[in-house]
């Protein structure tokens, strides 16, 4: 397991020193590159733990930048997060606990690529984050886990409402996601595992927060529908 790592560390160290140059000396080319490195490193991570990706339900995922968008996905692995970005080859930002902004190189990553860090040990601190994100937000994309942490076992947590009141609050559109079997090609991971390991991701048609008359949704409207989706059959 530690070679998998190093080698991640190893090509985000890569991709560090081409960003830093290109904003010395070309800074015009930054961002796209930084969105290269990003797509780069999700499917890189994915090969480096042998995940054979399955996505269904990509064509419901509405267009980038024609309003903000929410995606509530659950949690059960630290591989959620390359999953998602190779099934949706965009750049999105996350909502993450405030200790990952002190972890060297992937705290500098994250900010790039407009994280959110939340302190969970104090509540109204963390309410005036997700306000403040969610005023931020415009047109851009923010992923939000509403179980707030990752599932040890693999099963579904109770949802939070924290992420499912940022969605409310910036309007947005909020599209469910289903990630299965990500826990078992890391965390749980069985030496001499068959390999590829299959990872399944599922998008759900999106729900707009806003309604035809400009008024917002409920956000336990936003839970109950959520949790329909993560309860559809395989």
């Amino acid at each position: 397991m530690v070679w998998r790592f190093l080698c991640i560390v190893f090509f985000m160290v890569q991709c560090l020193f081409v960003y830093l140059w290109l904003g010395l000396f070309k800074r015009s080319g930054r961002e796209n590159y930084l969105v290269h490195a990003y797509l780069s490193w999700s499917h890189f991570v994915l090969k480096v733990f042998d995940v054979k990706l399955e996505t269904r339900g990509r064509e419901f995922v509405p267009p980038a930048g024609k309003g903000p968008r929410v995606f509530l996905c659950n949690h059960q692995s630290e591989l959620d997060i390359p999953v998602l970005v190779a099934a949706l080859q965009e750049k999105v930002g996350f909502v993450a606990k405030k200790e990952l902004s002190r972890v060297p190189l992937l705290a500098y990553w994250m900010r790039q690529i407009d994280c959110v860090f939340i302190d969970r040990s104090d509540k109204a601190g963390a309410h005036q984050s997700l306000e403040k994100a969610a005023s931020g937000l415009g047109n851009n994309t923010l992923t939000v886990f509403p179980e707030g942490t990752r599932s040890k076992t693999g099963s579904l947590l109770p949802i939070k409402s924290g992420g499912l009141r940022l969605a409310v609050m910036a309007g947005a559109e909020v599209i469910p996601v289903r990630i299965e079997n990500s826990r078992n090609a890391f965390e749980a991971r069985v030496p001499g595992t068959a390999i590829p390991i299959p990872v399944s991701i599922r998008f759900f048609p999106p729900l707009d927060t806003r309604k035809e008359d400009g008024e917002k949704i409920a956000w336990q409207q936003v839970k109950i529908y959520l949790e329909e989706c993560w309860a559809a059959p395989r």
